[in-house]
């Protein structure tokens, strides 16, 4: 051993140092192969450690921070960067761990966050005690103990659990609060549909809808796609075609105009129409909670409620009084061409008497059966004109007309009337050039200026003004007098058939109601417009719009035109 070969070299003792050597050299590599064994599992569980999701952070009992992975150092580093970072630190770390180090558990301890911009952050803090194993010996005995030897606080962040489920519950309430909707739709015997977007699509319908339409109208659909697709076509009650952007629908979610019972008339593909009054009304919402989920981001979609109701029955029982006044109009007419050809008969025989022998009395009489056989004629033709626009049968005999003219000769015929009013024309134009039917727009400027002269029972100005629209290609012609005026609540619909203000009846004012309604009707089929401001008690001004023809004139005639 060790080299040598002599015998007897060693002795006991060099044997007992010897196996002390290999013993203790054996429990060395033990050692090593031990530490080697605790420093992998070390490793596997910092690694273990490392990979956990939530924040874990450990405390020593002085509160310092002993160990923490790579989620709570994160967030720690985070909030101490932050302008409330020893609130947040003292609610998310300090406070659970002096608790824990205390020996009480903590168990799920909600903690909100709010950071600079507002954004909450939401965590479940639990802490709990680290506990380390001690003995000690009392007398012969040992006693085994456990003593308190840090705490480890884990941070939970929900934030977005939490907010999936506000929008789970979000989602759940909205679909609740839409089959409610529904259901209660579906009860009601008029169409009802709600519509968001420019586009006007689909939010939900009523089982009556389908019967309007003739058809189901899906959700999310717009609603130009929808009639296309369905070939269903839009008449106005004329049976003229009524342009998409003129769809009370449209007109509601596009420019946001509240449209009460527009008579439309609903042609399905098989042929079969049905006229019905629409309402449509846009929502005052910047949200549209109950349309489909993926639009509800979008604050700014529109959503109007729109309302169809059949009016078949009703139109059935208008049709029949229309062709009640139109028989009575015609039965009225030749018995007052009589009467009025009787009056004009007598009148021009007294004129050619020398000698008059009715007393003023009669004369007067005479006068008011000739007034007001004239107003029966023209209630008859009025009357007679409303059928026709009902019936689709009025027809337009356009022909090419300087309007200054017109308005001029109307005016005059007008101021020769009336002696308590002054009608004044004002116009800078020398000629503004139109293609009309002159007798249909000189019954509208009648009509108007009619109007003007008889609501303003005080006499005063009445100012006519002509100018022209370059940039539309238009006529504008205004009236404008500052007699009683219209009420404001009586405006939208004083157009109206035989609608007339109250504030004429109450003046003594009578009419038929029907100049107005003639007057819109006939300046729509020239393709211009009308329309008026007024405030009751201060006057009313109407201002009717005419296209311009748009081919130029030749110098022969406009030398016509300016002989007019």
């Amino acid at each position: 051993m060790l080299g040598h070969q002599e015998p007897d070299y060693f002795q006991d003792k060099d044997e007992e140092l010897l196996a002390g050597l290999a013993t203790q050299a054996a429990i060395a590599i033990e050692n090593v192969r031990l530490y080697q064994t605790i420093h992998t599992r070390a490793q596997e569980l910092d690694t273990i450690f490392q990979s956990i999701q939530d924040g874990v952070t450990l405390i020593d009992p002085q509160q310092h921070i002993v160990h923490e992975n790579k989620q709570a150092y994160l967030l720690r580093t985070r909030l101490e960067q932050s302008q409330q970072s020893q609130p947040a630190l003292e609610a998310l770390l300090y406070t659970p761990a002096r608790y824990a180090l205390t020996g009480q558990g903590n168990q799920d301890i909600p903690v909100t966050i709010v950071n600079k911009n507002d954004e909450q952050a939401e965590y479940l803090v639990t802490a709990s005690p680290l506990y380390q194993q001690q003995s000690t010996r009392q007398d012969t005995d040992t006693v085994e103990t456990q003593a308190i030897s840090g705490a480890v606080v884990i941070w939970h962040d929900v934030t977005e659990i939490r907010a999936l489920l506000r929008e789970k519950r979000f989602y759940a309430e909205i679909e609740a609060r839409r089959s409610l909707l529904q259901r209660i739709l579906d009860e009601l015997p008029t169409s009802v549909y709600l519509v968001h977007g420019q586009d006007a699509r689909l939010i939900l319908a009523n089982q009556t809808a389908a019967t309007v339409w003739g058809t189901t109208w899906l959700p999310e659909q717009p609603m130009i796609d929808f009639l296309q697709q369905n070939q269903i076509q839009i008449f106005r009650n004329d049976g003229r075609s009524l342009p998409m952007e003129e769809l009370a629908t449209l007109r509601a979610v596009q420019s946001g105009e509240v449209i009460y019972q527009q008579q439309e008339i609903i042609r399905h593909a098989d042929g079969s129409s049905l006229p019905v009054l629409v309402n449509a009304i846009r929502l005052d919402t910047k949200t549209s909670p109950l349309s489909h989920p993926t639009t509800w981001q979008n604050e700014q979609e529109p959503v109007a409620i729109v309302v169809h109701q059949d009016v078949s029955a009703l139109k059935e029982t208008e049709n029949l009084k229309d062709d009640f006044i139109g028989i009575a109009a015609h039965e009225l007419r030749n018995p007052l061409a009589a009467l009025q050809g009787f009056i004009e008969l007598f009148q021009a025989q007294l004129l050619l008497q020398p000698n008059n022998n009715l007393t003023p009395e009669q004369q007067e009489s005479l006068e008011n059966i000739d007034q007001a056989t004239q107003r029966l004629v023209v209630l008859t033709n009025d009357l007679l004109d409303v059928t026709r626009l009902q019936a689709g049968r009025l027809e337009l005999s356009q022909e090419i007309t300087d309007l200054v003219s017109l308005v001029k000769r109307v005016t005059h015929r007008h101021q020769i009337i009336s002696k308590r009013h002054q009608l004044i024309i004002d116009t800078q134009v020398p000629f503004l050039i139109v293609s009309i039917d002159v007798m249909r727009i000189e019954q509208v400027l009648t009509n108007l200026l009619s109007n003007a002269i008889k609501y303003s029972p005080c006499g005063g100005q009445i100012q006519i003004k002509l100018e022209e629209l370059k940039a539309s290609r238009q006529a504008l012609l205004s009236i404008k007098d500052s007699g009683i005026g219209i009420p404001a609540y009586e405006q939208a619909r004083i157009f109206g058939r035989f609608t007339r203000a109250d504030n004429a009846l109450s003046n003594g004012i009578y009419g038929t109601g029907l100049g107005l309604y003639l007057s819109r009707e006939l300046v729509e089929r020239h393709g211009g417009n009308i329309w008026f401001q007024s405030q009751e008690g201060q006057g009313t001004t109407f201002f009717v719009s005419l296209p311009l023809i748009a081919q130029p004139i030749d110098d022969e005639s406009e030398a016509e035109i300016a002989e007019i």
